[in-house]
């Protein structure tokens, strides 16, 4: 079993570079940009790469993560954000009186072993019209140590998510593939090295290499990737 300190140092690497990759945070965030609402909720912010994005595009936005430190972080680099609400805490645990336009998970729900029921408690905190936004790591054969060490229970593929959205009484209108240029890279890195985080240097290629990538998949729908991108909004009963 890996450790709580070694996936809390696994997850700070991940971090780390996700905070340099700007063209790729910005590529992700292109793609769930038009579906968010005046007041969102940000599940697992962490160090705040994509909480400074959000901030510019909603009226009010709650930012909760577990790790203080993570929170901490996000906090020093909105100094100037009085709309943005950051919270420390279990998401799992936490309750909240007011509904919000969207809920924002990103590369969050593959950490909850109870998966379909939180995404049910969260589709209750949504307005009506609100909008549930997932990104999760795609294709359950790609499980590796980079998985492990970051403490994911899974990977999923559009089956397994669109049946997990349904048990939540939640009905997806997008449900894509992201990142097919990422695949090989981790497969190489997780599956076939064995490495439990890739080098900075192949993580700045990459992030260089982003406009590419996004002019292929503006074009072409991918049919698998190394990401699932999914916009749900409550099931009408």
């Amino acid at each position: 079993m890996i450790q709580q300190a070694s996936l809390s140092h696994a997850q700070t690497h991940w971090l780390d570079y996700l905070a340099k990759a700007d063209q790729f945070n910005t590529w992700v965030f292109s793609q769930i940009e038009p579906y968010l609402g005046d007041r969102v909720l940000e599940i697992g912010c962490g160090t705040g790469n994509f909480t400074i994005h959000l901030a510019q595009h909603c009226r009010h936005l709650t930012a909760v993560d577990l790790d203080a430190d993570y929170v901490a972080t996000a906090r020093s680099r909105l100094p100037q954000a009085p709309q943005v609400e950051f919270l420390t805490g279990d998401a799992t645990q936490m309750h909240w009186d007011d509904p919000f336009d969207t809920v924002i998970l990103l590369d969050v729900l593959e950490h909850i072993e109870q998966d379909a029921e939180f995404l049910h408690r969260l589709r209750n905190l949504l307005t009506p019209g609100g909008r549930l936004i997932l990104k999760v790591p795609a294709g359950q054969r790609l499980y590796s140590s980079l998985d492990a060490n970051v403490g994911h229970y899974r990977r999923y593929n559009k089956t397994s998510l669109a049946q997990i959205l349904d048990a939540a009484q939640l009905t997806p209108e997008t449900l894509r593939y992201f990142n097919l240029a990422g695949i090989p890279g981790w497969w190489v890195n997780g599956s076939l090295l064995k490495r439990t985080v890739p080098s900075s240097g192949q993580v700045g290629l990459f992030n260089r290499l982003v406009p590419l990538f996004k002019a292929i998949e503006d074009q072409i729908e991918p049919p698998r990737g190394l990401s699932l991108i999914a916009i749900a909004s409550p099931t009408h009963l």
